[in-house]
Parts: structure tokens; sequence; C-alpha cells
């Protein structure tokens, strides 16, 4: 046997050696193993071992799938680059997480398919390339939040924009990524200027058909969007009117059609002017699309509104209830004459303005004076506003919600349920999660509800205080402590007392023949706190018991203390069975007073299912962002490291929850953990940094410790 046969023969052994120490199974399920073998022994060695480095990892997964790409590995790396052979095996690895085995097989065997739609890609854009960026213009632009996703079609919902999931209308990446944005900005148009208003949609739907009448109404709903988009936000719509058109052509069809119709683009046309319109124009030639105009699709947009607006109407009703108990403590009672007088109903909502004249924000009033809003009522009137063009009167009425359901539906989560089966009708939110052995998201891989927590013992608050009286007393003196704390303002014209600095100034001055300065004191002024804190708290199976007892003491005994600084604070507890019901349990909302209902909720927590905890810290990062503070923390209680059923143990959920982590760090939040596992030097160090978490020894110090660890972190 000559040198070189024996070196052939070496290395088919060595490779197949390799491939059998990966997963035995994997060369077994391969029809043709001593081919492939014998391919993969041609190839580099550094493509050899990307080949083991990824067999090893889709194994982990499922040995089948390894297979067929084992399998077809060669013929990628005979026809693509490495960065391309990578792409590919995402491609089917999210299949596989998302759709099941039989797709990812398909994307595997298919390599000449997806050789040719690279070939197309590569002077195109990835939908992945610009999700992030553009999940951020959506946020910036304002008005409802939407999720950016990926579909076959261009089109929203009104709960999401959906792109394709690659574009080469045009030549060169740049200029499609562009195209993404203004795909984008379009569609928030629609929602933000009314082109679903309910009333509107039900009346297009009756009178406009699918082949003839809805084609004109897209087009004519076009030109008023964009006259919109050019009054607000002339230098966006300066790059989408550069890329509307294919040729001038097109743009001379556009520029006849909307000569037409002048009335569209007054500021005060709405999508039913657009619906007048329709049948004065039938059978008049269309332009064509416009590049970033999309599909529409009132059937999909109709049921999103049916599942939002009963359930936004009661979120309002409960929220404006609970602000009326804590508006009608501080207000003088009545006599039966006058309240008998007055109406049921009295929250209503007005025009209001900002300091730079914006007019199309709204405020708050209760009997006719206005009352504050946080973040999550301003986003959920905004919401409705945008579904429906005004407040309705029964929305602003607390009595219609005790109307429409019994005194103890209070204690339920909510009606109906949700396509999933989740209790309360709860809205499913789809978030990333980190796989750290790919190095890459799975993209919308957690489904994620939130729900409120049932009501406990109301006497569980009186209790508790009356249990700790001695140290809720320490924490209180501690919290008066930090309100009473001032800052000593030098220099002023008026004070408490001498600048002793400024006056020896003013001293020289004067014998140097300048003039004196008359601001010779000091003056004492309590600092400012802009403080927003989230408390997430551990509602794993695993605190059942004490822990569960320790946690909610904590909670009511920091809910009385922080009241004193008036700190913006929310609670939300998490837990989850899997990726498809992972789960955020609302304690108190940001814009929640700490009321007897927050009082008998903490009550309430309840032990639930497992530790996933990247999904919830991504969530409740999300919320927190939303409030405007200077300072925002992300408190985490808990008595362990992630977990959860599947894969989603040991390194992989300490790896996604330190990605997520990273993530609210990278927005200005400050994350820190409070935990009772003795264990957790061995892993919080490296999820959270080295001087970012504590451990508590006893867990009845948790209490103490909760107040002592805020009180530090705060000021």
């Amino acid at each position: 046997m000559s040198d070189g046969a024996r070196q052939n023969l070496f290395n088919l052994i060595r490779i197949q050696k390799d491939l059998e120490k990966i997963s035995g199974q994997v060369l077994a399920r391969i029809p043709r193993a001593n081919e492939v073998v014998a391919e993969i022994a041609e190839l580099e060695r550094d493509a050899q071992d990307f080949i083991y480095h990824w067999t090893e990892v889709i194994a982990l997964s499922n040995d089948e799938l390894a297979a067929h790409f084992v399998a077809n590995a060669p013929a990628a790396f005979a026809w693509l680059d490495e960065p391309a052979v990578e792409e590919w095996i995402i491609k089917a690895m999210d299949a596989f997480d998302n759709r099941g085995l039989g797709f990812a097989v398909e994307v595997f065997d298919e390599l000449q398919a997806y050789v040719a739609q690279h070939g197309d890609r590569q002077s195109g854009c990835q939908f992945d390339q610009v999700a992030g960026f553009l999940r951020y213009l959506v946020k910036g632009l304002g008005g409802r939040p939407l999720q950016v996703a990926s579909e076959p079609h261009a089109y929203t919902d009104t709960e999401k924009i959906f792109l394709p999931q690659a574009l080469s209308v045009l030549e060169g990446q740049a200029a499609n990524a562009s195209l993404y944005k203004c795909l984008a900005a379009f569609l928030w148009a629609q929602n933000r200027y009314g082109t679903w208003r309910y009333r509107a949609l039900e009346e297009a739907i009756r009178q406009l058909d699918a082949a003839d009448t809805w084609p004109l109404y897209q087009r004519l709903e076009s030109v008023r969007l964009c006259a919109c988009l050019a009054r607000d936000l002339p230098g966006l719509y300066r790059e989408m009117e550069a890329l509307a058109h294919e040729n001038e052509a097109e743009r001379a069809a556009w520029e006849a059609f909307r000569a037409l119709v002048p009335g569209l683009i007054e500021p005060e046309a709405t999508a039913r002017t657009s619906l007048a319109l329709v049948a004065g124009l039938r059978g008049q030639p269309l332009p064509p699309p416009l590049r970033f105009q999309g599909e529409m699709f009132p059937a999909r947009v109709r049921e999103a509104l049916f599942r939002r607006i009963p359930r936004e109407k009661e979120a309002l009703q409960r929220t404006l209830a609970a602000m009326q108990n804590e508006l009608e403590m501080h207000t003088p009672d009545e006599d039966d004459t006058s309240r008998g007088q007055q109406a049921p109903n009295r929250f209503s909502v007005a025009k209001g303005e900002d300091e730079q004249g914006r007019s199309d924000l709204h405020e708050l009033h209760y009997n006719n004076e206005r009352v504050p809003m946080g973040p999550e009522l301003e986003s959920l009137l905004d919401s409705i506003l945008q579904d429906l063009g005004d407040i309705e009167d029964d929305y602003l009425d607390p009595k219609a919600l005790r109307d429409a359901y019994p005194a103890d539906r209070e204690s339920k989560q909510g009606p109906g349920e949700d396509p999933d089966g989740r209790e309360g009708g709860s809205k499913v939110e789809l978030y990333p999660e980190w796989d750290y052995q790919r190095q890459r998201f799975r993209e919308a891989f957690c489904a994620l509800t939130e729900q409120d927590v049932p009501f406990g013992d109301e006497g569980f608050a009186a209790a508790t205080r009356e249990k700790y009286r001695g140290l809720s007393k320490s924490i209180q003196r501690v919290f008066e402590a930090i309100l009473s704390e001032a800052q000593r303002q030098k220099k002023q014209a008026h004070g408490d007392e001498l600048d002793l600095d400024a006056l020896i100034e003013a001293h020289v001055d004067r014998l140097q023949g300048r003039e004196m300065s008359d601001r010779l004191y000091t003056h004492l002024r309590k600092s400012g706190r802009s403080v927003a804190v989230m408390f997430m708290v551990d509602m794993s199976g695993s605190t059942k018991g004490w822990v569960n007892d320790a946690e909610r003491e904590s909670l009511i005994l920091l809910c009385d203390a922080v009241a004193t600084l008036g700190d913006q604070y929310a609670i939300y507890g998490f837990s989850g069975r899997t990726n498809k019901r992972c789960e955020i349990y609302r304690i108190k909302t940001f814009d929640e007073p700490y009321n007897n209902a927050v009082k008998r909720r903490i009550a309430g927590m309840a032990p639930k299912a497992y530790t996933r905890m990247g999904v919830a810290i991504r969530h409740l990062g999300k919320l927190l962002n939303a409030v405007p503070a200077r300072t925002k923390l992300l408190i985490t209680l808990s008595d362990g490291k992630p977990e959860d059923y599947g894969s989603y143990r040991g390194r992989y959920g300490i790896e996604d929850t330190r990605h997520a982590l990273l993530e609210v760090k990278r927005s200005g939040i400050h994350p820190f953990c409070i935990t009772i596992d003795r264990e957790a030097q061995s892993y919080l160090p490296h999820m959270y940094g080295p001087s970012n978490f504590t451990v508590v020894d006893e867990v009845q110090k948790l209490p103490w410790k909760v107040a002592d660890i805020y009180r530090r972190l705060t000021t």
C-alpha cells in the first residue's frame, strides 16, 4: 500500500472515530455513511472541525437531525463559505425549535434551494440583520407598543408588524435595509393614523370587496398616510419617497392619482374620508403599489381588535376603580343630597399639550381636575384611542365593571381564555432566548403572559405588621432618615446660615474696589429623588412553605416603608413551565397606589411551577424602561438558580439569565439579586457580577435585608 493510500485510510478511520465519539447514533442513521466520511476526509481540517462542532451541538437536540446535517455537510462546503453554512444550520435549528423535526430535516435535505436563495440574498438584506434596529425604531416612533416579527408578507394586525425574511428588491444591502425601515414605518403609520380604527374597519369590511374596491381603498389610504408622515416626520418621509417608486412612470402615475383626491392630504382627513371616495373612483386605473406599502389583511386585524378591545376596557376600568378609591380617601365627605346629585361617572379625558406644543396628547380629569397618569395608564389610554378614536363614557365609569362582573369576580384572573388555554384572556408576548451552545438567540421562543395574583387573606398585612412590630419601626426610621437628608447649597441670596467662603470673597472684592456679591448664604435643600424599582419575586414551586411566607412578609414591610419616600415601584412574580407557558404575576404596577388590593395580592402569592428567569427579566426590564426616572433598579428575590423542564437546566439557564441581565444593564437598569440559596456563590457572580447580589443565611433576616439593600441601592 502506497503512502498516499495509507494516509487516506488513516484519515477515513480518524474521521469515522471522531464522529462516533460525538454520537454513535449519527453515522448509523446515514444511508451512505462510508461515502460521506470519504467526502469529509477531502475537506480542509478547519472545515472538518467545523462539522464536528456542529454535529455535537445538533446531536444534543436530535441525533436524526445531526445525521442529515453530516450527510449534506460536504456538499454545503462545496457551494457555500463557512458563514453561509452556519446560517444554513441556524435556519434548520430554528425550524426544529419552532416547527419540529420534519421541517428542520427539510432545510438540510433541500440544500440546493437554500444555495439559490443565498445567492439572491447576497445583494439583499436579511430580517435578522435589521430586526433589532427596527424594534427600536417602532418603539421610538411611539403609540401602542408593536412587536416586529417575520412572515412571508409585510402587514400589521395592530399587535405586530410582520416583515419578509429577506428583501432583495433594490441593489445593495444598505438600500434593502432602508426599504425594511420604510416598510416598518408605513405599517406603524396604519396603526397610528387610524387606518385600523374599529368603526372605520367595520364599515370598510361591509362596503368593500377584495378583488375590486379594496385595492382602491388601499391606494387612497396610502395617499393619506404619506401626507401624515410628511407632516409629522418629514425627514423619514423624504427617505421613504426616494424608495417609493421603481421608475419615473410609476411616480407620474401616483402624482396623477393624488391630484384626484386633494382632500386626503388635509390634516383632518381620516380612514372614513378614504372610504367615502371609493364609490366615485371605482373603475379608475390604479397606480402600482408603493414599494413600502405592504399588504392589508382586514380579517386578521378584526380578530386582534376583538381580543384587545374588551381586555383593555376592563383594564382601564380596573385602574380607574383603584384610582377612585385612592382619590376619595383624600376628598372631604359630602352629604347625601350632594352625593345623589352627582353623575356616576366622574372621570373624563381631554386634549392636552406638552411643552413643544404637541396636541395629540390626552389628560385624565377627575371632577374636572387633572390627575397625574403613570406610563402604563398613558399607554393604555393611547391604545384605546388608536382603536376607537375617543374614550366612551362607560370606559371611564368604574361602576360599569362592578355591574358587569359579580363582586367575587375580583379574585379571578379575567373573563374567558385565550387561544392557548391561558386564564384571563391574557395577551401572549413572544421573547427570544439565548442559546449559549449555538451563540445565537432562539427568536420568538418564549411565550409569556401576565396574570393578576388572586386575592389572599385580608388580615395578612396587619398580622405581619404585628409580628414584626419592632423591626417595622426600625425600617421606617431608616427610610424617614433618607427622606430628611439634605444638600447644602452655597452662595445663595437667602438662606439659613452665612457662607464663610463667600463672605471672604466678598470682603476681598470690597478691599479691591469691586462690587460685593449679595450671595452670602447657604441653604439646605432636600435632595430630589428620581427612583423607579421593579421587584421581581420568585414564585416557583421551590418557594413553598417558609420561603414564600418570608417573601410575602418582606414585601409588606417594604411597601409600608417605601410609601414614606414616594418612590415609583412595582412588584411582579414570575414562574413558568417550559418555554410555551412563561408567566408573570401582577402584584403591584407602577400606576397603582399601595392599597388594600395590593396587600391582598401579596397575601395571595403562592408557589407555582419552575424558574425560567431570562424571559421574566426581559419582560420586566421592558416595563421598567417605560418609567421615567434617573435611577432604575431591578431587584430579584429568589431561592435558587434558573431551572425549568427540558434544556433549561444547569449552564443553559444560567447563560440565558446572564445574557438577559446584560441586556437590561445596557438599557440603563441596575440589577441586583437577594437569594437564600447557600450555593449561590457558584453561579450568581457569573450572572449578576461579584458585587450585585447578596446571600441571606437565615430566612428570618430576609425582611430586614430587603429593606436595608433597598436603602443602600437608592441613596
